[in-house]
């Protein structure tokens, strides 16, 4: 299936881009299945918020700085 959204971020200190591909979850209209680089994540497949995956990315982010 295709993503309904897809993002990309690019890491200049690492030198690594982040794909992250959104697709709506059937049963719920806030929540996403969401994949990272072709990996399911969570590792599990639950679909998640949005919050919970900006919450994520940010605080990765910033652990790498």
């Amino acid at each position: 299936m295709k993503a309904d959204l897809r993002i990309s971020i690019k890491d200049f200190n690492r030198n690594k881009n982040l794909k992250i591909q959104l697709q709506r979850a059937i049963f719920s209209h806030r929540q996403f299945y969401v994949r990272m680089n072709g990996t399911p994540w969570p590792k599990d497949g639950r679909p998640v918020s949005l919050t919970r995956l900006l919450t994520s990315i940010r605080k990765t982010l910033a652990r790498s700085v």
